[in-house]
């Protein structure tokens, strides 16, 4: 026992087990053996054959019957079906060998073909007014604003409490940037003329020539800044004036695009090239308007271009640009028009489109991109210096602002790597985070922040928003728009080995296909005007009637609105006394000289009849008729076409209604406009030697405004300049 105990059992079992094995088997075989019984076949050879024959004899004679025939053949033709697999070639495709059993040393390059360029989708097109900031005509660089965030960021532009005439809470400079514009003025990143001058007055601690704070000049005011000047006791000193427009926009499908192009230029694609704008490069667009006509068929007049150059004259007189209002990422600087700086109001749904509402932005996603924006083109200087900043060949509005949307893709996919853009994003959050450590909101991730500047950077490409400002309108009258956008052909001077067709090389523009035709928009009347009474003649006065207007004063941008005495012969206009709304100037006028012109003259008009009561009991009419018929006057008058009309009483006029809402909404919100003339009003005029006690006076908005109130100047309430303006 102890030797079993001390065995090897593995190694016994490598040694010995295949003898094991064989003893088992020999075994097994023996049993097999053994255990079988064997016997002899008892039939003799011709029994055995005598069998087969009988068997062959049966199967030769006997019958299929008829049933089972049919049973199992059905209709079906064996012999036919079999013929037919036969005479029928048959189909390799399936067995064949798809593999290639060797290869070229040198891959065959495919060539490239014209590239199937898409179109602008879903073209619409919204009338629309704006107070324009104006940039007086001696204008210089001026420094940042501030604004107090707690009133006019609150909410998105496109809500429905959206207000044209909302206080946008901004010192002389107005809009969202001062009236010198940026500070990329030039053309290149290298030697920007007045570069230096302008980044001074736009630092933090440069002046706001808008808002001064008394202490900080306890010496004496800085020249410009007392009564005659800068904004004194007399309201800010900016200039601004309406303007009416039709805002067309539409989207183009970049992301289809890129692929379309990807599948056309065959092996010169790179996604690189693609992603840094050196395949895809929009040059310039055409836009064509037709105005309806009268007659049976208003729109059988021709399509004639819309001149841009309108358009650009009124955003060089604009004091800045307002600062973008969807995602830098879905604009073009080619076909994108900038934002004129308002003065009131906020840009809602007339400056963006349903497609790319995704990429709207709110007021804080504004200011942050106004900062990212500024981030990118410092990163963009210290890496392109002398670079010039657009393409010889490019027009639209290339000419005006930066291409914000390049230069974000050249530090993304560019040479230098992701690397710079990663450097703009880690500052950019960590400026974020900083900013919320200071105030009382919950802290932010870091992380987080990055990922969604990136996530926003990357998904903002799929579409770009095509935009633009009519401005050169007839009120009164109905407009289409299309468009189609020119495009760099990407196979320009290729060399015909390289090419389907030589056609497809020639060339350096393309054009796409013309948009789809917006619905009919009209641009609004300025003028409305309603018969109110008619008076008959007296004495050497003949007929007068009394007509209430309601105007769109350019001057200001907003309604006035008075009642006018006209007589037979006469202009329903002229210069008359009403109240006066100036919101460039915060200043309220009730007895303003203003020029009523409708370019409508009165030709005849009817009083409304009355009778005598007494000599008519039957009729039964009550004593406060005074004998006054329930008939309305009526007033005949000839257009500036020359075409007789009626004009009608507001009892009966359609639009009546209509026009008196939108006066009454409009009167209600600048009511902050009559309240910061009677503060000034009601405050000392002896300058700024009025001390707190004085300034308790009118605190609030007119403190606010002379800023006199708390100094709270800081990053978060600093209006920032729009970085992607360029010129002077």
């Amino acid at each position: 026992m102890s030797n079993l105990k001390g065995m090897n059992y593995k190694e016994f079992a490598i040694t010995h087990g295949e003898k094991i094995a064989l003893g088992f088997i020999a075994l097994f075989v023996v049993f097999v053996i053994f255990t079988s019984q064997w016997t002899t076949e008892k039939r003799t050879p011709a029994e055995l054959e005598q069998k087969v024959a009988t068997a062959e004899t049966q199967v030769s004679n006997s019958q299929w019957p008829e049933e089972k025939r049919k049973e199992y053949l059905k209709e079906d033709d064996l012999r036919q079906k079999v013929a037919q697999l036969m005479n029928k070639p048959l189909e390799v495709t399936p067995y064949m060998f798809t593999t290639k059993l060797s290869w070229p040393i040198y891959a065959k390059k495919a060539k490239a073909k014209e590239v199937d360029w898409l179109t602008v989708e879903d073209l619409v097109a919204t009338y629309d007014r704006v107070i324009m900031h104006t940039r007086p005509v001696s204008a210089t660089l001026e420094g940042s604003e501030e604004t107090n965030s707690a009133e006019a960021e609150k909410a998105k532009p496109d809500k429905p409490e959206y207000d044209a005439f909302k206080r946008r809470t901004t010192g002389m400079g107005g809009g969202m940037g001062g009236p010198g514009g940026s500070a990329m003025a030039g053309l290149t990143f290298g030697g920007i003329p007045g570069e230096s001058e302008a980044m001074v007055a736009g630092e933090p601690g440069g002046m706001d020539p808008g808002f001064a704070n008394p202490d900080d000049f306890a010496a004496g005011l800085p020249g410009g800044m007392g009564m005659e000047g800068g904004m004194g006791m007399s309201g800010p000193t900016r200039e601004g004036r309406g303007l009416r427009f039709v805002a067309v926009r539409g989207v183009f499908d970049l992301a289809t695009q890129q692929d379309k192009l990807e599948r056309s230029l065959g092996d010169a694609f790179s996604f690189q090239n693609m992603q840094t704008g050196k395949i895809l490069e929009f040059l310039d667009f055409q836009l064509q308007r037709k105005t309806a006509l009268p007659g049976d068929d208003p729109w059988a007049g021709e399509w004639k271009d819309v001149d841009i150059e309108t358009s650009i004259e009124i955003l060089k007189e604009s004091a800045d640009f307002d600062p973008e209002v969807v995602n830098s990422g879905i604009t073009d600087r080619v076909f994108t028009m900038p934002l004129i700086s308002r003065i009131a109001g906020f840009w809602s749904k007339v400056a963006t489109h349903p497609r790319v509402e995704n990429f709207t932005l709110s007021q804080e996603e504004i200011e942050q991109e106004l900062e990212f924006n500024q981030r990118i083109l410092d990163q963009y200087k210290k890496t392109h210096s002398n670079e010039k900043v657009f393409k010889e060949k490019q027009r639209g509005f290339s000419t005006l602002q930066l291409d914000m949307r390049g230069m974000r893709s050249e530090l993304m996919y560019g040479g230098g790597g992701a690397s710079e853009m990663e450097s703009v994003m880690q500052g950019m959050a960590n400026s974020m985070v900083q900013e919320r450590a200071g105030g009382s909101g919950e802290p932010m991730d870091e992380k987080k922040l990055i990922q969604k500047l990136k996530a926003n950077v990357t998904a903002a490409g799929r579409l770009l928003l095509f935009r633009y400002f009519d401005f050169d309108l007839n009120p009164g009258e109905t407009y289409k728009y299309r468009v189609r956008l020119v495009v760099r052909n990407p196979n320009f001077q290729r060399p015909l080995d390289e090419v389907v067709l030589p056609a497809v090389a020639e060339g350096e523009i393309r054009t796409t296909p013309w948009s789809n035709e917006t619905a009919a928009v009209t641009a609004e009347e300025d003028v409305h005007f309603y018969l109110q009474s008619v008076r008959p003649p007296r004495g050497i006065a003949g007929t007068m009637a009394n007509f209430e207007i309601y105007q769109w004063y350019p001057k200001t941008g907003t309604t006035i609105q008075s009642v006018l005495k006209t007589y037979i012969g006469d202009e329903i206009g002229g210069e008359q006394v009403a109240e006066l709304y100036d919101v460039a100037k915060e200043k309220y006028d009730e007895k303003a000289t203003v020029q009523f012109d409708t370019q409508n003259y009165l030709v005849d008009a009817i009083p409304a009849p009355s009778i005598r009561p007494e000599d008519h009991p039957d009729l039964n009419l009550p004593a406060r008729t005074r004998g006054r018929l329930p008939i309305e006057p009526e007033a005949v008058i000839v257009d500036n076409f020359g075409n007789l009309k009626k004009s009608l009483p507001p009892a009966v006029s359609s639009s009546y209604a209509d026009v008196k809402k939108k006066f009454d909404r409009e009167r209600n919100s600048l009511t902050w406009v009559k309240e910061a003339t009677e503060a000034r009003t009601a405050a000392p005029t002896d300058g700024f030697d009025i001390g707190m006690e004085g300034v308790s006076a009118f605190e609030g908005m007119e403190a606010e405004m002379m800023g006199m109130g708390p100094n709270t100047r800081g990053k978060k309430n600093k209006r920032k300049k729009n970085p992607i303006r360029l010129g002077p």
